[in-house]
């Protein structure tokens, strides 16, 4: 069931990203104001919003790590009647769950909230401390 929780962190951690932008875009002034810390440059089609440290890197994890652990997910998934369909374009792949589905869904819900509470109690102190020492990761 470790697929399960490491595709409910991707899904749940790019929505955090979605959010999270929106919010602070509607915050976030157009000019930079070094006595809040908010710095770092964030381009919004177009618009430059200036974002802290803690944004901006909590932004750049969550985004960097969704995907490819979602992807992640998938391929570790146990499968059986695997069906691929190809075409120059794209590839398409159905499968059926080897195991319980319930009990993957049960799986996939625990993750949604252990992710959840990951990206609001643990993961502000986490990006606090790598701030604290010096690391920022800003995607622009």
């Amino acid at each position: 069931m470790a697929s399960a929780f490491i595709a409910a962190y991707g899904w749940t951690s790019f929505l955090f990203v979605i959010a999270a932008n929106w919010r602070w875009m509607e915050i976030a002034p157009l000019q930079p104001d070094e006595a809040l810390g908010l710095v770092y440059r964030h381009n919004e089609h177009g618009v430059g919003l200036y974002m802290s440290a803690l944004q901006t890197t909590s932004m750049s994890l969550a985004f960097l790590t969704s995907i490819p652990l979602f992807f992640l997910a998938i391929w570790m998934i146990p499968k059986k009647n695997v069906r691929v369909a190809k075409s120059p374009l794209a590839i398409h792949a159905n499968w059926d769950l080897d195991g319980s589905k319930l009990l993957y869904g049960a799986a996939f819900c625990v993750g949604v909230f252990a992710t959840a509470a990951l990206l609001y109690l643990v993961g502000p102190r986490v990006i606090g401390a790598l701030n604290a020492a010096g690391f920022v990761l800003h995607l622009g």
